[in-house]
């Protein structure tokens, strides 16, 4: 949950919402019992939570990289 909540603030909104939600179910699920639900809801989050970051990393690193070649061009 940590980590959807830290991707949706600092790398990708959209996706790390849909990590949140996903969070969520997972700690649903396993308050209601159901460990294989738990289990794929995790694994989606995770997954989500992975691209938010490779997205904002990327989108980072090009902003940096557009804004060097503007100051030196």
């Amino acid at each position: 949950m940590v980590e959807s909540v830290l991707v949706t603030l600092f790398c990708c909104l959209l996706t790390g919402v849909m990590a949140l939600i996903y969070s969520h179910e997972t700690r649903a699920a396993l308050a209601r019992g159901d460990v294989a639900q738990a289990h794929v809801a995790s694994r989606k989050a995770q997954s989500l939570v992975l691209f938010s970051l490779l997205f904002g990393l990327f989108a980072s690193i090009s902003w940096i990289i557009y804004v060097l070649v503007s100051l030196y061009v």
